[in-house]
């Protein structure tokens, strides 16, 4: 009696047991328990530019400069010319171009101490 009392007892557990990592095996495999990484990188400027990255959403990118820059064109998805936004050294500038900031952005810009003319391309997620 107390063989088959202890052999249902591990048959029903068992079943269920098995029931629950068939369940939690097939969430795994749907990707419930993967940490998302989409949306949690951000672009990364070339070195050597004058502007470090701060933020950005589809239609305005925040940028901060280290030399005295001129920001003329954007070129994305949308693009934008004579911008003419000034980013002052050492300080944060908005540029404002509709529908843009996402994939590959080339952006051109102006060094004022020099007068010369640079553009850069980005990757934005």
């Amino acid at each position: 009696m107390k063989a088959q009392a202890a052999l249902e007892f591990l048959m029903t557990y068992g079943w269920a047991i098995l029931i629950v990592v068939a369940v939690i095996a097939a969430l795994y495999a749907m990707g419930v328990f993967r940490l998302p990484t989409t949306g949690i990188s951000k672009p990364v400027f070339p070195p050597g530019t004058p502007l470090v990255y701060v933020d950005h959403n589809l239609d305005n990118l925040v940028v901060s400069s280290i030399k005295d820059v001129r920001i003329d064109e954007v070129r994305g998805q949308n693009t934008c010319q004579n911008l003419g936004v000034n980013i002052p050294a050492n300080e944060r500038g908005t540029i404002s171009c509709p529908n843009a900031f996402k994939g590959d952005v080339t952006i051109v810009y102006t060094d004022l101490d020099s007068g010369l003319t640079h553009q850069l391309t980005v990757r934005f997620p």
